[in-house]
């Protein structure tokens, strides 16, 4: 399977988006769907094995939602 696929990326993307209880756009959704393929991208570059502490990333962000119990 090609990761870089536009129709895979959509699916993974509405999913998430089902999940998370967000309501996107139709005019955005093409856009929103390029993000999240390239930060898809970047969690890939950020996860790669046997990578020197040094070069981790410095800060972790974490997205709240409401139905959180943190």
């Amino acid at each position: 399977m090609n990761r870089w696929d536009e129709r895979t990326f959509t699916a993974e993307f509405e999913l998430v988006a089902q999940r998370a209880r967000l309501t996107v756009p139709v005019e955005w959704r093409a856009g929103a769907v390029a993000a999240y393929a390239e930060l898809m991208a970047l969690t890939d570059l950020l996860r790669t094995p046997g990578r020197p502490p040094e070069q981790e990333s410095s800060a972790v962000y974490r997205v709240a939602v409401e139905d959180d119990d943190v």
